[in-house]
């Protein structure tokens, strides 16, 4: 295990039993919980949306527990709110002795670790411009210096989001994590926590609280956590998904979603910082499920984000990261060398393509108007996808990514996918193929192809079965998700480990046809 490993793996021990201790009868709130300790270790803030009384105020209190000398401060901002109660009064002696105005900031904002600001909407224009300097660059301008604010934790909340046209929206950006905070659902954690006793403090031994230098210390180590294919490619379709429904809503009254590339960039810092707390030097997939909470602007937004950022990971995260494309291609290509290698010619009514306005093949039932593909382009393809221009009947062009499957049959690929299609075509007589008995040279030629698909495809089995035994273990479980989206990684594993039984079953099937 390397150096980073081994620190990874002891911070994930601490912040598992961190977590534990401070979100105990916190009756559903553990998870806003996680999400505020994960920003905090980040650098970054969180928001909190939800009705008064769900407990937004508490989880702040509860945080200031996991650092060492842990001074927080709370505030209740109403639009009479001065700058002396959030960031401390005037020092009298030093504007009367040295004619300096200065702030006392001790047990104010800028002398506090964990500092949660309730109904933030309502600050004036004043602590406003203070507080974005704060979010910003991490100083505040005291008198004639600026001085460094070592605020581990900015929390914030509201009952509502920030009025329109009121300047507020450069602060909304800058609270990189949002969670929507309700009122308890599950009916016997609502008895629990209406009969309980009042809350006690949380007992944490001080061996398990975060250091101020700790933490400074983790950040470069952070930010040389791997990030591999898989996740960009999540990203990628998550991004689509965003443009999708951005280009959908003009000129309706949904609010589209803008996510900034310097947004992007401190949402990859939050899963690299996910991926080190959890004990590993690379993000993982289920990191991933924490962007849904750093991309939408509106509460109606939030489950819609969330099928977003699952059919990515589902669909296209594992395929990714176990090359599932080209796995699938491999069969395919195998598939065509067991029919051509096991069939002679002879004379045969076959179907050819029909030439239209003669230069084109038509493709029947094509999505689109570009339906038509030069007969000169078809008969020049090779094994393999390539990008191949289609027309249409107007002279209208648009390039596909296309494979050809046969003298008839083509595949078009549409977004991550390939959709099979057929040219139309007539019959006529001409040498076909029929099937002729194999020789030992076809079949070791054909097993040698078939074997090292199979020994990938185990490979992945194997990978993918130590991943749900971890998981099962407890060790492979991501400390900062909820058990809703640890049960949609589960599925999706099942799923996979699914489709690589079933090419395994077709490329055994295959070899059973030449008797391999």
């Amino acid at each position: 295990m390397s150096e980073l490993s081994n620190l990874a793996y002891d911070v994930r021990k601490r912040s598992k039993k961190l977590l534990g201790l401070l979100g105990e009868d916190l009756h559903e709130k553990e998870d806003v919980l996680s999400l505020a300790m994960l920003s905090a270790i980040a650098g970054e803030s969180i928001f909190m949306l939800g009705p008064p009384g769900v407990g937004k105020s508490m989880i702040a209190r509860r945080l200031k527990y996991a650092f060492k000398g842990g001074d927080s401060f709370e505030y209740l901002m109403n639009r009479f709110s001065t700058p002396d109660e959030i960031f401390g009064p005037i020092s009298i002696s030093k504007l009367s002795k040295e004619d300096k105005y200065e702030r006392l900031t001790d047990n104010y904002l800028p002398g506090s670790s964990v500092v949660f600001l309730d109904e933030i909407w309502k600050a004036g224009p004043s602590i406003q411009n203070a507080l974005l300097t704060v979010l910003n660059e991490k100083v505040f301008r005291n008198g004639d210096q600026e001085i460094e604010v070592k605020v581990h934790a900015l929390l914030s909340a509201s009952n509502e989001l920030p009025a329109k046209g009121e300047g507020l929206e450069a602060i909304w950006d800058r609270f990189l994590v949002r969670v929507y905070v309700d009122r308890i659902i599950d009916e016997q954690k609502f008895f629990d926590m209406i009969t309980s006793s009042k809350l006690t403090t949380p007992i944490v031994d001080e061996s398990l609280k975060f250091d101020e230098t700790e933490v400074d210390g983790w950040s470069p180590i952070i930010d040389t956590v791997k990030v591999p294919q898989e996740i960009l490619s999540v990203i990628s379709i998550v991004r689509k998904y965003i443009e999708r429904y951005n280009q959908s809503s003009k000129g309706e009254n949904e609010e589209s979603i803008y996510v900034s590339d310097r947004r992007w960039h401190k949402i990859v810092r939050l899963l690299r910082t996910s991926a080190f707390m959890n004990g590993r030097d690379r993000i993982d997939l289920s990191d991933c499920f924490l962007i849904s909470n750093c991309i939408w602007h509106t509460p109606d937004q939030i489950d819609m984000v969330r099928q977003w950022v699952t059919r990515a990971v589902q669909k296209y995260g594992w395929s990714a990261k176990y090359s599932m494309e080209t796995v699938r291609s491999q069969l395919v290509s195998f598939e065509k060398d067991v029919d051509s290698m096991t069939k002679e010619e002879k004379e045969l009514l076959i179907e050819t393509p029909t030439i239209i306005d003669d230069d084109y093949y038509m493709i029947e039932n094509f999505i689109g108007i570009n339906n038509r593909i030069l007969a000169d382009d078809f008969e020049m393809m090779g094994r393999g996808a390539s990008d191949v221009m289609l027309y249409s009947s107007t002279g209208r062009t648009e390039t596909f990514t296309i494979g050809k499957i046969s003298d008839i049959e083509i595949e078009v690929r549409m977004g991550h996918e390939y959709h099979k299609y057929q040219l139309r075509s007539s019959k006529e007589q001409r040498l076909g193929k029929v099937a002729r008995s194999i020789t030992d040279d076809v079949k070791v030629q054909l097993n040698k192809e078939a074997d090292l698909l199979l020994k990938y495809l185990d490979k992945i089995s194997t990978e993918i079965e130590e991943v749900r035994h971890s998981r099962e273990e407890g060790v492979g479980k991501n400390i900062f998700l909820s058990e809703n989206w640890r049960s949609l990684i589960d599925e999706s594993l099942n799923d996979l480990w699914k489709q690589i039984l079933n090419y395994k079953l077709q490329t055994e099937k295959l070899k059973r046809s030449y008797g391999g």
